[in-house]
């Protein structure tokens, strides 16, 4: 499972450090992404928009400089952190739904489906 991971940050997320990326990833903000890292890795971007400066420089193994990075990889990306005084909600409500990258015959496992959550009101 590692290696799906690391071949998915390589192709996306190559001049973000894997460091950071795994900070990312097992933020606690991320479990509002997905469950899995490689849902999570997709999601990236997201997870990292849904931080204010302030939580990341709280997680462990980000200083100023990894935070100025991210900064850097979002608006490399047209993303930004989101703002002390902006909720939780207004920031997923302007997620861009995207389209699967499933190949064409293949379709998504029932798992998927199953453990799709509705986002809730207020968190």
């Amino acid at each position: 499972m590692e290696l799906i991971v690391r071949k998915a940050f390589e192709q996306s997320h190559s001049h973000l450090p894997e460091r950071i990326a795994v900070i990312l990833v097992h933020s606690p903000l991320a479990a509002l992404i997905g469950k899995e890292p490689l849902t999570r890795m997709n999601y990236l971007l997201e997870i990292a928009s849904l931080h204010t400066r302030a939580e990341l420089l709280a997680q462990p193994g980000l200083g100023r400089t990894g935070v100025r990075r991210i900064e850097k990889w979002m608006t490399s990306h047209g993303h930004r952190m989101r703002d002390a005084n902006e909720s939780l909600d207004s920031v997923i409500c302007q997620f861009a739904f995207r389209h699967s990258s499933v190949r064409k015959g293949h379709r998504r496992s029932p798992s998927f489906i199953r453990n799709a959550q509705p986002l809730q009101r207020g968190v």
